[in-house]
């Protein structure tokens, strides 16, 4: 049988355990203080045909909600210098909620008027609606509306 002698190890099993429990006691505060969520956005280069990929931590329980803070910052745009922006500068969302798998978003007129280094609108919509999608894969269809008015008729 071996002995080992407990008296000739005690200071480094002391630090190991002040160790681990400093290590705990991290994990836990990380875990409780961590209300950000790591969200993806897909922006239009200045270069044809090119994308941009961003990643944004976002809060975990805003006020206007997860999906409508997530559009509230892709129609703020890029903070890359080489991309174009979605929509014209301006547009803000009306109103957005979530039933049955389907998002009703509802944006401001101001969408519709073109300006420098915004793609087309149709693109725009396309755009939103995977960025959407990709970082909610709860939501299976969105709805366009331009205040109140649907978008695209079927």
């Amino acid at each position: 049988m071996i002995k080992i002698d407990l008296k000739k190890y005690f200071p480094q099993i002391i630090i190991a355990v002040i160790t681990l429990i400093i290590l705990v006691i991290s994990i836990i505060l990380f875990n409780i203080g961590n209300d950000k969520h790591r969200r993806m956005f897909i922006f239009p280069s200045a270069d044809a045909g090119k994308y941009i990929v961003e990643y944004r931590n976002l809060a975990k329980n805003p006020v206007q909600g997860d999906i409508q803070l997530y559009v509230d910052e892709i129609l703020l745009g890029s903070a890359t210098e080489r991309t174009k922006m979605l929509f014209t500068p301006g547009t803000v969302v009306r109103s957005c909620f979530l039933r049955d798998s389907v998002l009703y978003l509802n944006l401001s007129q101001t969408l519709i008027d073109m300006g420098e280094g915004v793609i087309e609108i149709k693109d725009g919509f396309e755009l939103l609606e995977k960025n959407i999608k990709k970082n909610f894969p709860k939501i299976k269809k969105v709805e366009f509306f331009i205040e109140g008015k649907s978008v695209f008729e079927k």
